[in-house]
């Protein structure tokens, strides 16, 4: 079956054409006056985009929206940084009925106003932890976090690597990295892992930068980084706003997965910061999803090790040293 057929310029033009002529409101209400077609959404989406006024970019944030619920990647990814910018829109709302810069365009459409009802029901619904970079919102955190499972982990195809117990430290980086560990850890009651916000998840992404770059010479800060970005996956939604796979969650995964199993040896320290009550910055709460997801590695790596190893279990690593760091 031939796929599908590309847009001639001469139609675009046409739609850039008429986009030009109409006022925010006429466009909108000939976007939708009859079955909505992606390129003309698109195009007005676009011309919408250049004009000034708050009323133009509500309407180019609706069409956005359409697009995205329709299967548009990049429209998805566009709608996760507009959403935060229209939530004083949806809280000046009264009563049910929106600001008076938006009636405009529900009035004409029965259909725009479906429109901006899924938008406000989307951004109620909204996890500040989705996307990179997004502003901090205050909202409750999220408890209700799909676990990952034994055959959600066999597909991503994870090799695993022999655990080598010769290890060297570098006195002068563990030095430079407990130092910056320090200045990582939030005065209480905040926890270092935490992801109840955007905040949160903010620091845990310095925490893991910070952890990468001595995961070479400092041993524990290896570990620290791989469970680090575990401990981000297991804290990320399974699915996006428009219930397809959240390929970032299963990234941090992978990028996760592949530096737990190329560890030098085995992260019991780290393990520690997540699970230890007087370490600074512990959180119990934080251990469980990220032991879950452990165990099922676990059991994954160990039937794969003893493959490799003829049935004997790889060599244990040494016991870990104690983390120094300033207790807050």
């Amino acid at each position: 079956m031939p796929g599908p057929v590309a847009p001639s310029e001469e139609a675009i033009a046409l739609l850039r054409d008429q986009a030009r002529q109409l006022d925010v409101e006429d466009l909108v209400d000939l976007c939708y006056a009859r079955a909505s077609e992606s390129l003309r959404t698109s195009v007005y989406l676009e011309a919408l985009r250049g004009r000034p006024g708050e009323q133009a970019q509500v309407a180019a944030c609706l069409l956005c929206f359409d697009l995205a619920r329709r299967g548009d990647e990049r429209r998805e990814a566009e709608v996760q940084f507009l959403l935060p910018t229209l939530e004083h829109l949806f809280a000046s709302s009264t009563e049910g009925l929106p600001p008076r810069s938006v009636q405009g365009l529900i009035d004409k459409s029965v259909v725009v106003a479906d429109l901006w009802q899924a938008l406000a029901d989307h951004a109620s619904r909204r996890d500040p932890r989705m996307h990179d970079a997004m502003p901090e919102l205050e909202v409750e955190a999220m408890v209700e976090l799909d676990l990952f499972d034994a055959d959600e982990i066999a597909e991503l195809e994870v090799g695993l690597d022999d655990f080598d117990v010769d290890l060297i430290v570098d006195d002068a980086a563990l030095a430079a990295f407990d130092g910056g560990l320090n200045r990582l850890i939030p005065p209480p009651p905040a926890a270092l892992f935490s992801s109840d916000n955007g905040r949160d998840i903010d620091r845990l992404e310095r925490l893991r930068d910070h952890c990468a770059s001595y995961a070479a010479p400092v041993p524990a800060a290896a570990g620290l980084h791989a469970m680090t970005q575990l401990f981000l996956a297991t804290h990320t939604r399974a699915v996006g706003l428009f219930g397809r796979r959240n390929k970032r969650r299963d990234r941090a995964l992978v990028e996760g997965l592949t530096a737990f199993l190329s560890l030098p040896s085995p992260p019991a320290e780290a393990a520690a910061w997540f699970a230890a009550s007087d370490v600074p910055g512990a959180e119990p709460q934080a251990w469980t999803k990220l032991a879950e997801l452990l165990l099922d590695v676990a059991a994954q790596v160990g039937a794969e090790g003893e493959r490799q190893h003829g049935g004997r279990p790889a060599a244990a690593g040494p016991s870990p040293r104690a983390p120094k760091v300033t207790r807050s």
